[in-house]
């Protein structure tokens, strides 16, 4: 059910915004961080929650807009799904910098780090507190049949699912 799956990644991104916490953590502590995790977890994110979580939220919201047009909260997920994934190719734009060995003060990344991490929560937060227990409570069993019948199939999740991606194994072994 097309539900179940939002609630299971976003169980999942949590997962690495975790990770990501965990890094930060390291970088405020002046501790060493391995940037290539950081890196897999920004990509998994734009690869996957980008082209395939959020498209199947964003179905799921607009088909509710356009029956129950008085919900402000579903209302502006377009646009925060929008601001996401701008952030999310900064942010990204910034760990290939230092990977590709420019000089980036640890104290800016960190700053970016934390803005990352917690614009990424504060997203989970509104879906799961605010969202989804409106769309579960008010969407009747016919409408989510539908809305299950217009998601095409489930896309293999490349970091979760039954088999992991070659470019994706260190970030599932630090998991």
């Amino acid at each position: 059910m097309l539900v179940a799956s939002i609630h299971r990644d976003h169980r999942n991104i949590s997962r690495l915004l975790k990770l990501l916490g965990n890094k930060l953590t390291a970088l405020q502590d002046e501790k060493a961080v391995n940037y290539n995790l950081i890196r897999d977890t920004v990509a998994y994110l734009q690869e996957h929650a980008e082209k395939y979580h959020h498209p199947k939220e964003d179905l799921i919201y607009h088909y509710y807009l356009e029956r129950y047009p008085d919900a402000d909260s579903v209302a502006r997920l377009d646009q925060e799904h929008h601001d996401l994934a701008e952030l999310t190719a900064e942010f990204a734009n910034t760990v290939d910098m230092i990977l590709m060995d420019a000089v980036v003060p640890q104290d800016l990344f960190a700053e970016k780090l934390n803005r990352f991490i917690s614009s990424q929560k504060s997203h989970l937060e509104l879906e799961e507190r605010s969202v989804l227990p409106v769309l579960e409570h008010t969407l009747t069993t016919e409408d989510w049949a539908y809305l299950q019948s217009q998601w095409e199939s489930e896309e293999s999740d490349p970091l979760f699912g039954e088999q992991v991606a070659d470019r994706f194994k260190e970030l599932a072994a630090a998991l």
